[in-house]
């Protein structure tokens, strides 16, 4: 490739925009603007390159015919650019062969480069799609619907190493919540998350920070089935038999006691917040004089006393009758996990309304937009990936995309795939392909008629 001329071509705009309105408050965005283009040019001409050298090479014209060159537009991660892609015609075997699309792995119509994508998905794991569609690409802005199509395409997952702790903790703590949801065509989902971790780092600083705290959230999974993959990750790290006590803490939801599957010497800890502020609260109206009466009643098992309390609350608002026993009944339904309040191991309280909106409901609960299923889902385990601190690598993101084989395997399938000719008629000639065996998920094209060409090649060839 002659860098030469490029660097005259850059050296020439370099001096024309600084030659017109330079002050000292746009120097730094010219040397900007210019080392953005001296990239986008730089890879052009990489691009163009290779596309010229293949066409000369000899071995090329004697196994292929030129088809056409074309102009071909791209966004990329650092901006949009405009190439030369030549095609092929394999004069054995008449199949279509696209050089562009085996060296950047491009599916055909593909716009987006995979680098552009990683980028996305990247970006998506810390902000919501509209930020991601923004400000996830240099120079170049998208529409949130193209991020919410790449997310929603995601097919696979990332095995995360799950290593044995060197240092057994005596207590472990489990904090259980739900997240909403908007569903697309409406609806509302609910769906389990919870935390784990080993206490406070430090108790005696002002600004508490959680010990080796572990995130888990899938909006397909029930309550029990959470249960069962938190039961594994603890089994995994630690030693369960060697815990002196599991606290598991949560606004007494029926779907977080059943933690006795998993956990059954657990003890369980009703959320300090939904007991004294919404309940508690909701009866006596913030009192405090009277909220810390009926707390004594509570835990001293006054529970006549308690009721008469509440009796007299209830003449005071009748109209309120109906809820102030619906939360009367909650508290006295979870009276061992108020008293395990006060447990001399149970050093931290449960902070889970913070984490859920912290790591979750912030991007899912607070979006104006609903989710489709699958997009809720993928949205969620990119959320997941980032709350566990989880830097997604290009090698992750091929594994979302296409799923879970390795690496090398994918790159050899995209460019079997990639180099088929999706829009010619399919010949008796590809029964014979044997050669081609795909184990990870067809590409999923934008477009119907795309998707119903990939559907008839898969069931012609072994897949």
């Amino acid at each position: 490739m002659k860098i030469i001329p490029l660097i005259n071509e850059i050296t020439n705009t370099f001096n024309q925009i600084f030659k017109n309105n330079l002050t000292p408050l746009n120097l730094e965005s010219k040397i900007r603007d210019v080392g953005d283009l001296f990239i986008l040019k730089l890879y052009e001409s990489f691009l163009n390159f290779f596309d010229e050298q293949f066409k000369n090479k000899k071995e090329q014209k004697n196994e292929y015919n030129i088809k056409q060159t074309r102009k071909r537009t791209l966004i990329t991660s650092v901006g949009v650019i405009n190439i030369n892609s030549t095609s092929y015609i394999n004069k054995n075997t008449n199949e279509y062969y696209v050089p562009l699309r085996d060296i950047l792995h491009l599916k055909p119509y593909q716009r987006l480069t995979n680098e552009a994508e990683y980028q996305l998905i990247k970006y998506s794991m810390k902000e919501n799609m509209s930020q991601s569609a923004r400000h996830a690409l240099r120079n170049t802005i998208i529409s949130r619907s193209t991020v919410s199509k790449k997310i929603k395409a995601l097919n696979g997952s990332i095995n995360e190493t799950i290593t044995k702790s060197n240092n057994q903790p005596d207590v472990l703590y489990i904090e259980m919540d739900e997240i909403h949801a908007n569903l697309q065509h409406g609806g509302n989902k609910i769906y389990p998350c919870a935390i784990v971790h080993e206490g406070y780092e430090e108790d005696f600083v002002k600004r508490k920070k959680l010990k080796n705290i572990r995130y888990f959230a899938d909006s397909e999974l029930s309550y029990e089935e959470l249960w069962e993959v938190i039961f594994d990750y603890v089994n995994r790290k630690y030693d369960i038999d060697k815990f002196k006590v599991i606290f598991v803490s949560g606004d007494g939801a029926p779907g977080i006691k059943k933690y006795t599957n998993c956990f059954p010497n657990a003890k369980f800890v009703l959320d300090p917040f939904h007991y004294f502020a919404k309940h508690l609260g909701y009866i006596f109206k913030n009192d405090i004089e009277l909220k810390n009466i009926a707390d004594n009643y509570i835990r001293n098992n006054m529970l006549e006393d308690f009721k008469t309390l509440v009796k007299y609350q209830i003449d005071k608002y009748p109209k309120q009758e109906k809820y102030m026993k619906k939360h009367m009944n909650y508290i006295l339904n979870n009276l061992d996990g108020i008293k395990n309040q006060n447990d001399e191991d149970y050093k931290v309280h449960c902070s889970m309304e913070g984490h859920v909106n912290q790591a979750f409901a912030r991007y899912i609960t607070s979006s104006p937009y609903g989710f489709s299923k699958q997009g809720l889902r993928n949205k969620l385990k990119l959320l997941v990936y980032h709350a566990n601190k989880h830097e997604l690598t290009i090698e992750d993101y091929y594994n979302l995309k296409y799923g879970n084989n390795s690496v090398d395997e994918i790159n050899i399938n995209i460019k079997k795939i990639t180099n088929i000719k999706y829009d010619q008629k399919l010949s008796t000639n590809y029964s014979n392909r044997n050669d081609i065996i795909i184990n990870c998920s067809l590409p999923i094209f934008d477009f119907k008629d795309n998707n119903n060409k990939i559907n008839d090649i898969n069931k012609i060839f072994s897949i």
